[in-house]
């Protein structure tokens, strides 16, 4: 099969900013790049426009519905897409398309991949908790399974009997372009820290993850609370993105922090669009949440890539991606891990990050970079991914993606 004549199409819900969405974008990137087709189907988001950019296809169809003739209905479209553009490999990326891409890719007799990039927790109760099972086996049910770290690899092998056959780790990647220090210009930070309502000499604890209750902002505000005088001291945290939050959660958020007395600490502020500048902006982040183990943990690698100090729970992914100080040890650490659900724990981290020599920080700053360019950067990402296309397609994505790259 020729690289013209390769069609891949991505399911995904939304188009918007998160891990998995990003990720989508850089595999029509790399599809580009060789000289395949990449079609994207989703309900739409503002990386719509980056993937026609990259001279990828965005087709608009509503599977980000969990209702069940939406889900059925959707078979037939994908099928319809499958057929009228020729399509030789469907990768889905969330549950409800999953199911509806499954069984249209089945339908039209091509390759399924999956890639499980949650950890799609399950209810306690025995019933309730085989079905949610259920429904999140579809994830497991590829031809190829991709999980994007091994703690979720080791989950998806103990939960759905997925062997070594079918089922690939591969790290989400950091594109080293976008998120590189160097290009941020002093004024570009100076302009968002204004916005953000942050003097020159503050000291930024930006936290990006999306304001859920499952993410922990309550654990952080608790800390804050915790910190000494001294520390509070021209001390700003930031939480990016109330917009997209249930309003009961910002309020909930806003009473605690009043009686917290952090009103003048604690500034919600609308979602970012450049995440570089705002690591830039900050003296110290945290990356991912910090009341459940996370997948991967995508703002642990983007923090530590643009050279700012993490802190991240010490389960799940970031354990995988963090150099931890009590591990490694001081010449060599990224950040700080810590145990989940743990203000204590979150104070002791925040003390000691935000207690770094100018000298300490510079040279965090270069070698959580190196780290990150070396064991988690895109291009990787992308032929790991595309060297799952080539098993199932028998063709050279990889290889050729690879000679793109020089």
């Amino acid at each position: 099969m020729n690289l013209s004549e390769i069609v891949v199409l991505q399911v995904i819900p939304r188009l918007n900013s998160g891990g998995a969405e990003r990720t989508t974008l850089e595999i029509v990137q790399a599809l580009v790049r060789v000289g395949a087709k990449a079609i994207t189907v989703a309900e739409d988001g503002r990386l719509a426009d980056d993937i026609c950019a990259a001279g990828g296809e965005v087709i608009k169809l509503p599977v980000a519905s969990k209702n069940p003739i939406r889900i059925i209905a959707n078979i037939w479209q994908i099928r319809k897409i499958i057929k009228a553009h020729g399509v030789t490999l469907v990768h889905a990326r969330s549950r409800a398309p999953a199911i509806s891409a499954f069984f249209a890719a089945r339908w039209q007799g091509v390759p399924f991949v999956t890639t499980y990039h949650s950890t799609y927790s399950l209810p306690k109760h025995p019933p309730l908790k085989s079905i949610k099972n259920f429904y999140s086996s579809i994830m497991a049910r590829g031809d190829r399974v991709i999980a994007n770290s091994y703690f979720i690899g080791n989950l998806i092998a103990q939960r759905h009997h997925v062997g070594d056959d079918r089922l690939r780790v591969i790290y989400r990647g950091l594109d080293s372009a976008y998120f590189d220090p160097e290009k941020i210009a002093p004024a570009a930070v100076a302009t968002l820290r204004a916005q953000w309502g942050v003097d020159a000499n503050d000291r930024v604890v930006l936290f990006p993850s999306r304001i859920s209750p499952t993410k922990g902002q309550m654990v952080v505000i608790d800390a804050v609370a915790q910190l000494s005088p001294a520390l509070k001291q021209r001390l700003k945290v930031v939480l990016p993105g109330p917009e997209l939050a249930t309003p009961d959660y910002i309020a909930l958020l806003q009473q605690r922090i009043g009686q917290a007395g952090l009103g003048d600490i604690v500034k919600l502020v609308p979602e970012c669009p450049n995440m570089p500048v705002a690591y830039q902006a900050a003296d110290v982040a945290i990356g991912g949440s910090l009341v459940r183990p996370e997948a991967f943990g995508r703002t642990a690698i983007e923090a530590q890539g643009m050279g700012c100090p993490v802190i991240a729970n010490q389960e799940g992914g970031p354990a995988e991606t963090v150099l931890d100080a009590h591990a490694v040890g001081a010449d060599a650490f990224t950040g700080w891990l810590i145990a989940p659900q743990n203000p204590v724990a979150l104070v002791a981290a925040l003390e000691k990050a935000l207690s770094l020599t100018p000298a300490e920080r510079s040279q965090l700053r270069t070698r959580a970079r190196a780290h990150i360019m070396d064991k988690f950067n895109a291009d990787q990402m992308r032929i790991d991914t595309l060297a799952v296309y080539d098993e199932l397609l028998n063709t050279d994505l990889a290889p050729s993606f690879r000679l793109a790259m020089k």
